[in-house]
């Protein structure tokens, strides 16, 4: 994302609207954004405007955060004045609140969206800063220290005479890592003005300008980016087929739209036929050659793939050479992709590194696979051979559980999830069912949380301890439950480590983190850690337990765990 693009999606602090079950509306959006860039002394400037109906939809709510969803419908975009592509602008998404504090938790698309499209989606939740004020008293000015992707800054409300709220951003007082802005200067507000109107939904009405400056401490690069923002609220009923009311009230279970889908390819060109493929990637070194040729080369010939399953089992190409091919055809993730790396993990002739390898490109699948795919796979491993066979039939439920997680959501997920669960009830093999817990918690997939749990008590450790792991890849009140109410009775000391990274993964209650901090302290090395890493996890969304961190720094002998302490204290 460049500067000027990033500049332009950042323009508006983070924040959001009041989340009440009832107060699900939409309003007219446009925003129009004039860039200036000097480069070098080179000026350039574009003219950028985007418009349509801004969806607002309120979400899951717990006690400490609430999810909120978002939808631009019909949008269209014109960038010096020319029609430009808006379907991605369409693509719902929900951003994740925290409950006392406002701040964004966490974000969730329903697509497979690049970094830079998701900055730009956003950018129009950003828009809709508002929900702070509904408890701000606004009787005199007010001045706060807020946060956008650029940075912190200060800005300052007041209450007009019809009531609306006035809004200014003042300066940026810091940068923030992420911005990639160590080069430049404290971007400059050079002008911001805007009016909110409130009901007891949230917004109902806004306008106004900014203008931000961007410039290199060299003083080589500037870029000036002035942007007019409208929302009024609009009584018209919402369409019961858009998409965002069709979706489900937990962003995490959307179904995705996967990457082909959002940004389609023009059609293949292969070349006359497979010998022509084969022999053309046998006069190329693929262990050098660049990403974008092989992932084309490989797309416009996919038709040809299933030639490929002759030249792996000839070994005529390079180890590395193999490891990379292997990747990039999962990446290819076509119909052909699957049914090879399919074709290849089933035949033991293949040796079984490449075999192996060939699950690990199926990782990579953002498409459904064929049901015959996944049955073959299913019953291959069912083979509770030894050795090679063993390791090759676990590691395929687990990549299948990766599969299910990569398209959560779907139909296809559940039903993969769904033969899963009843393969670990069938199976009375140890090795197995850790393997099938593993799998279950790749997919992440908490509707089988219920069939997880029972094996927290299982009579080996090893089985414990997965089922511990497989349930924190799934944070939820439920199955936060059934790890909290193990640990109280846990003796192993392994399991009890387990218990405590898959509890770090959830939201917690002061309570709870207290009794993080507990098993921090005078407990065995391996559970001491175990508590620091969940602990960790725990200033992501709370800062303030930082200060406690640095308590025990002064207690702790073991260098192991002062490293875990001083990475949980200074990472960001």
């Amino acid at each position: 994302m460049t500067i000027a693009r990033f500049l332009l999606a950042c323009a508006l602090p983070l924040g959001s609207l009041q989340a009440q079950t009832q107060c699900t509306f939409w309003g007219d959006f446009k925003t129009v954004a004039e860039t200036n860039m000097l480069t070098l002394n080179q000026p350039s400037s574009n003219h950028l405007t985007l418009d349509g109906q801004l969806m607002y939809r309120p979400l899951m709510r717990t006690e400490k955060y609430y999810w909120l969803g978002l939808q631009l419908v019909k949008p269209t975009l014109r960038l010096d004045q020319q029609a430009v592509e808006a379907t991605l602008y369409s693509v719902p998404f929900a951003v994740k609140i925290h409950a006392q504090t406002k701040q964004l938790m966490a974000h969730h698309f329903a697509g497979k969206l690049k970094s830079a499209d998701q900055q730009k989606l956003l950018a129009i939740y950003q828009s809709l800063h508002s929900e702070h004020l509904q408890s701000l008293d606004l009787s005199v000015p007010s001045t706060l220290q807020e946060q956008d992707n650029l940075g912190q800054y200060q800005v300052t409300y007041s209450r007009n005479a019809d009531h609306s709220i006035h809004r200014a951003k003042q300066a940026y007082l810091s940068t923030k890592a992420s911005a990639n802005l160590l080069e430049f200067r404290l971007p400059q507000v050079r002008a911001d003005q805007f009016t909110l109107t409130l009901d007891k939904c949230g917004l109902t009405r806004l306008s106004g300008q900014n203008h931000t400056r961007v410039e290199s401490k060299q003083g080589d690069i500037r870029i000036d980016v002035k942007q007019d923002i409208q929302f009024r609220y609009n009584p018209a009923p919402i369409p019961a087929t858009t998409l965002l009311l069709t979706l489900e009230d937990d962003p995490t279970l959307w179904p995705q739209l996967s990457e082909a889908q959002l940004y389609p390819r023009p059609p293949a060109q292969p070349l006359k036929d497979a010998q022509q493929f084969v022999a053309l990637l046998h006069s190329q070194d693929i262990s050098t050659l660049s990403s974008d040729a092989l992932a084309q080369l490989l797309y416009d010939n996919q038709i040809y793939l299933g030639a490929l399953k002759a030249v792996i089992k000839s070994q005529s190409l390079s180890d590395q050479a193999l490891k990379r091919l292997f990747m990039m055809v999962g990446k290819n993730d076509s119909i052909y992709a699957h049914q090879l790396l399919v074709d290849v993990y089933l035949d033991p002739e293949i040796q079984g590194k490449q075999r192996f390898r060939s699950l690990m490109g199926l990782k990579y699948a953002q498409q459904p696979l064929n049901p015959e795919l996944v049955d073959l796979v299913m019953e291959s491993a069912r083979q509770t051979g030894n050795g090679e066979q063993r390791r090759l039939s676990n590691s395929a439920m687990m990549v299948l559980g990766v599969i299910a997680h990569n398209q959560q959501g779907s139909e296809f997920a559940s039903d993969v999830t769904q033969r899963l669960t009843q393969q670990l009830r069938q199976t009375s093999h140890s090795h197995r069912q850790v393997s099938l817990l593993a799998a279950l918690g790749n997919s992440g997939d908490a509707s089988q949380q219920q069939h997880i749990a029972p094996f927290l008590q299982a009579s080996a450790p090893r089985l414990r301890q997965q089922a511990a792991e497989s349930l924190g890849k799934m944070p939820n009140p439920q199955s936060l439950d059934y790890l909290t109410t193990q640990l109280t009775q846990e003796q192993d000391q392994e399991t009890q480590a387990a218990l405590l990274k898959a509890i770090g993964n959830n939201e917690l209650t002061s309570k709870q983190v207290d009794g993080l901090f507990s098993y921090s302290q005078s407990q065995p090395q391996t559970v001491r850690l175990a508590a620091v890493a969940a602990l960790a996890q725990q200033t992501k969304t709370n800062p303030a337990l930082k200060p406690r961190l640095k308590a025990l720094v002064k207690k702790e002998k073991d260098q192991q765990v002062l490293r875990a302490l001083m990475q949980a204290i200074y990472s960001h």
